[in-house]
């Protein structure tokens, strides 16, 4: 009887250690957003980061230039911003910075010239 217990508990956390992968959970991601990387890339720098969880509490592992570093993070609006396949002529000029600054539901999101207020799509 021992010997079973023992079989179904291991069969248990055989199948709890799969389940994030078949749910879809993302793992050690923290909520919220990053602020816009627009810094240029001057040097190679060692990533500070690889993963949310690497992070003290209120920041998130954000791209900044060319590394990974602990940033505070920013309040992010539902939906992803559109993908803008435009190539900008001019100089990039930014009409917001983050979501906030974008009324109603429309996110600050990258376009070809700079980052503008844009609906957002589904998913």
């Amino acid at each position: 009887m021992r010997a079973q217990g023992l079989l179904l508990l291991a069969s248990l956390l055989a199948l709890g250690s799969q389940l994030p992968g078949i749910v879809g959970w993302k793992k050690h991601e923290k909520s919220g957003g990053c602020p816009p990387d627009d810094g240029p890339c001057l040097q190679a720098i060692p990533n500070q980061c690889t993963m949310d969880y690497h992070c003290p509490i209120g920041k998130k592992c954000c791209s900044r230039a060319c590394f990974l570093q602990c940033l505070p993070k920013v309040m992010v609006k539902l939906g992803r911003c559109p993908l803008d396949q435009l190539r900008c002529l001019s100089p990039i000029q930014h009409l917001c910075s983050l979501d906030k600054d974008c009324s109603g539901n429309k996110r600050c999101c990258p376009g070809a010239c700079g980052r503008d207020c844009r609906s957002p799509v589904k998913g």
